[in-house]
């Protein structure tokens, strides 16, 4: 699976939500984090803009993940990100896992407007496929 978003943030403060433990609360979910409890772990935040940022997991709950920053000109500070996120598939469901990440991404660009997200209420909105989605990555690690 493929997703893209353009964030009219710098690629910097968009790194940042991606890395830091507790950003990555505010939009991922309040008890994971995409670099923690994971294998084949590698990012590389370069100094200069031209070459993109990139992480990449391999998340007994999440699955291979690979999420590339790239700078672009414009956006109201001068710069903005391209954020492709690939994710595999290997759990079935592509559809479901698809509006998981849409859902993730929509709460990742809310964080960056200062906007985390309402753990307590989320449950009843999005727990459903939150933990459908979980479920399927339990099974697949043992």
């Amino acid at each position: 699976m493929r997703l893209e978003r353009e964030i009219d943030l710098p690629r910097g403060i968009v790194w940042e939500a991606l890395v830091d433990p507790i950003l990555v609360r505010g939009w991922l979910h309040p008890d994971a984090t995409l670099v923690d409890g994971t294998r084949g772990v590698s990012f590389a935040e370069p100094e200069h803009p031209s070459v993109p940022a990139v992480l990449h997991v391999v998340s007994p709950v999440f699955g291979d993940v690979s999420v590339v920053l790239t700078a672009a000109v414009g956006g109201s500070r001068g710069e903005r990100t391209i954020l492709a996120l690939t994710a595999s598939d290997e759990w079935g469901r592509l559809a479901d896992r698809t509006r998981l990440w849409e859902l993730r991404l929509d709460q990742l660009e809310h964080l960056l407007r200062g906007q985390p997200v309402d753990w307590v209420a989320w449950p009843t909105t999005h727990g459903t496929e939150d933990a459908a989605a979980r479920l399927e990555g339990e099974r697949a690690s043992r």
